[in-house]
């Protein structure tokens, strides 16, 4: 290969080579000439990716499983039943065991030769491996696997079930019930990621909901990690439903947990089509549907706590900022007993400000009194005029009445009450004799 040849013509060169010798010679290019061999690089990994979309969508087409049947055969200690489904990325049987060991009802999926020439057996079956270390009561447990007639099987649980959209269709659920079958879902993700396993196509085709209304997940998306495995090109060649898959798949970028977020967060906008603005499911649909990656949930764990404090009725970790929520759920979750303490605050600050209030009018009233009973005593006893002292009894009492009336601070009753003593006669012999004994 000459150094000074355009990238053109070093492009071609290459096709000509077989892949060991297009890879050595693409390794020496990168050595000698780093800026030439990223516009040669570019140009096959372009004729790769297109090589191999054509070979995938040729055989999405022709239907490359239309000639393999495998019902009715013995494969390794598994006897295979009848067809159970069909996909894009294989074909599943209802198989048993036939080694007479356990009595199994047993679900095998046959994954399409050409995924085998795109990825290699071993990526493929690397991956299969890795979903059998998943042990959790909301994913189907995949037990073995193995490689027929050059084809990769998985060798998992039979789900008696239907699919989420079905079992929707055919049961009405009310909110609290659909939101208990997705934590069930978000937690079977959670123990997904927490072994280094993203599912890369959540959809409700891929969750079943068994006799028992639990939720099965079903159909992890090998390709992903299996093109990562075996180097291939084909990155954006994965298995996905454009209505729940993330941005960046959708790109044909690498995957991660991040993907299955916002998958889940679509799946809560189906689930919840119609949600009030500002309400606490709406929000969580938001985040975690962030076109950026480092604005959603940063993992799958926190989504579900949200979700959980929707069904228990707490604060969201959205909304914790927000005046007043954090009250109002505590309001939501025990109603008797807040208006219960409720009333009692209320009724205890009316107490107390009455109490306070009779108080201050207790201590006018004595105030009052004792200025009404200095003013007459002065008046009678300590005046410093003859003609006060000699004064007649009624018209001490009449000047009393005056100063009564004429006293703003006295309240209205209290001065009915005086007047009405004051109206009483009084004998004025008795009491001129008293004053003279005195």
């Amino acid at each position: 290969m000459k150094l000074d040849s355009t990238k053109t013509e070093i492009y071609y060169s290459l096709l000509d080579l077989d892949d060991k010798q297009k890879s050595d010679a693409l390794k020496q290019l990168k050595i000698n000439a780093p800026d030439l061999y990223k516009q040669v690089s570019a140009l096959v990994d372009a004729e790769d990716a297109e090589y191999v979309e054509d070979i995938f969508q040729l055989s999405l087409l022709n239907g490359a499983f239309a000639e393999c049947d495998y019902s009715g055969q013995h494969i390794d200690k598994y006897h295979i039943l009848h067809e159970l489904g069909r996909g894009g990325l294989g074909v599943v049987y209802a198989a048993y065991r036939a080694d007479q060991t356990f009595e199994q009802q047993l679900a095998i999926k046959f994954l399409q030769s050409d995924l085998s020439q795109i990825f290699g057996n071993r990526a493929l079956f690397d991956e299969a491996q890795l979903l059998a270390k998943l042990s959790h009561p909301h994913i189907a447990k995949v037990f073995d696997g193995g490689i027929h007639n050059d084809d990769v099987y998985i060798v998992m649980e039979q789900v008696e079930g239907e699919s989420l959209d079905t079992y929707l269709a055919t049961h009405s659920l009310s909110k609290r019930e659909k939101l208990r079958l997705f934590v069930q879902l978000c937690s079977a993700i959670e123990h997904a990621h927490q072994q280094g396993v993203v599912h890369g196509d959540l959809k409700p085709e891929n969750i079943l909901i068994d006799g028992l209304h639990h939720v099965k997940l079903i159909d992890f998306n090998l390709t992903q990690k299996a093109s990562e495995q075996s180097g291939s090109a084909s990155e954006g060649l994965l298995a996905f439903s454009k209505e729940y898959a993330s941005p960046e798949q959708q790109a044909g970028c690498s995957i991660g947990a991040a993907s299955d977020i916002y998958s889940l967060g679509k799946l809560l906008t189906w689930l919840f089509p119609e949600e009030k603005r500002f309400s606490d499911l709406l929000s969580i649909q938001r985040k975690a549907t962030q076109t950026k990656i480092v604005a959603r949930y940063s993992c799958v764990k926190l989504m579900r706590r949200d979700i959980e404090a929707v069904l228990t009725k707490r604060p969201v970790s959205l909304r914790q900022h927000i005046p007043f929520y954090p009250s109002l759920r505590l309001f939501q979750r025990h109603p008797l007993t807040c208006t219960l303490c409720l009333t009692l605050a209320v009724s205890g600050m009316f107490f107390s400000s009455a109490l306070v209030n009779k108080n201050r009018q207790l201590e006018r009233e004595k105030l009052v009194a004792e200025n009404m009973i200095f003013e007459v005593s002065s008046m009678m006893f300590h005046s410093k005029t003859q003609a006060a002292q000699n004064m007649p009894l009624h018209m001490v009492v009449d000047a009393t009445r005056r100063r009564i009336l004429s006293n703003p601070d006295i309240p209205r009753h209290i001065k009915q009450k005086l007047l009405l003593v004051m109206m009483t006669p009084i004998e004025e012999k008795a009491a001129d004799s008293s004053t003279s004994q005195s």
